[in-house]
């Protein structure tokens, strides 16, 4: 039942510290594990929206309760009220939760956490791009068709010179909760005139650029 990350479809679970995914493999050639960990660095702020669930003891307390951070930097989470995480990384704001959570139950609560929508990212979600291009980020997406890859490009500046545009991992999550992952040549849509290599991007995908080994 964990799953909803941008509208369903991309979900990142952190759990202790480290972060959880499940992985796949399937017939467009998604691959397995090698999961490049996205950035978590990002401090969360009023109009964000996250999704909470617990598991204590082996029984799942709280399921996917969404809850947006209001303008006091607060959510309103069940049995414990107002927790306050504005500023607080994703991570933080994990043990934040389960310092709270902790004072409810003998055994030590196991709190799954994921930012579902962020205030930056206006009413459609946004793509994560990571590794060498000019300007790594969330690129908020236009409308809820989604972009395709050469536009989030563009967006984010282009290249870095060290890129392997031959080798771009676009990664994200089914409605089942299955991680995958498939390898664009991004070299293929220009130089090799195949369209279908110009993926359509939805709200959650994470783009990984790798560096080019000289």
């Amino acid at each position: 039942m964990l799953h909803r990350f941008f509208q369903g479809i991309f979900r990142l679970a952190i759990c202790g510290g480290a972060l959880l995914v499940g992985c796949t493999t399937s017939h467009h050639g998604f691959l397995e594990n090698d999961e490049p960990q996205a950035a978590l660095s990002s401090k969360l702020s009023p109009g964000d929206t996250i999704e909470v669930s617990i598991e204590v003891g082996g029984n799942m307390e709280v399921v996917s309760h969404v809850a947006q951070i209001n303008p006091q930097g607060v959510v309103i989470l069940p049995l414990v009220g107002d927790v306050k995480i504005s500023g607080s990384t994703l991570e933080a704001a994990r043990q934040i939760i389960a310092q709270t959570y902790g004072t409810y139950y003998v055994h030590p609560p196991l709190v799954m956490l994921s930012l579902t929508t962020s205030s930056e990212d206006g009413g459609w979600g946004a793509v994560t791009v990571m590794g060498r291009v000019v300007r790594p980020g969330r690129v908020p997406l236009r409308n809820q068709q989604g972009m395709n890859l050469t536009e989030v490009i563009q967006q984010v500046g282009g290249f870095a010179v060290s890129a392997k545009k031959s080798g771009i991992q676009v990664s994200r999550t089914d409605k089942t909760g299955d991680k995958k992952r498939v390898s664009v040549n991004y070299d293929a849509i220009g130089k090799g005139g195949d369209a279908s290599a110009d993926i359509k991007l939805i709200a959650g995908d994470i783009v990984y650029v790798p560096e080019r080994i000289f």
